[in-house]
């Protein structure tokens, strides 16, 4: 597997992007998790034990964030996570480092909107998952989270 895992961080690395690491999920699966040098996005390759991987600009997984113009903060523009890969822990390992991205560079705050809900089991599995790491959610679907000062 470990082979394999080279193999597609020497691809991603081909492709001009930034590898921010390697993590095993919970499923045996290892998830790459990489970011363009000129962006703030992160995405994250699944490498299956069989060998198989998801592919850049198909199926990657994707977490689309911005830095705020003139603030010390990050906006969350969308997080693409699709079909049967939706509640395998994959969205959890990337706002944990996205996360900790803001706080290593003491980002003040993260803010977004949390997408509208195709069914009450959705928008309660959304509320969830943003209120887990600490966002706030109003009565407008907009997310905050803000860095504790002390860490």
């Amino acid at each position: 597997m470990q082979a394999i895992i080279n193999t597609q961080v020497n691809l991603i690395q081909k492709d001009g992007c930034t590898i921010l690491k390697v993590v095993d999920t919970r499923n045996q699966n290892a998830l790459i998790l990489y970011s363009t040098r000129q962006g703030y996005d992160i995405f994250a390759r699944i490498v299956y034990p069989t060998g198989v991987s998801t592919k850049r600009y198909l199926n990657d997984l994707a977490m689309f964030v911005k830095k705020k113009p003139g603030e010390n903060a990050y906006s969350i523009l969308y997080i693409r996570i699709i079909g049967d890969k939706m509640n395998s822990g994959y969205g959890t390992i990337m706002m944990n480092e996205l996360l900790s991205i803001a706080r290593d560079k003491q980002i003040d705050y993260i803010d977004g909107h949390m997408q509208d809900a195709t069914s009450q089991e959705h928008d309660s599995r959304l509320r969830h998952y943003y209120t887990k790491f600490g966002f706030r959610i109003d009565e407008e679907r907009n997310l905050l989270w803000k860095r504790d000062p002390d860490s």
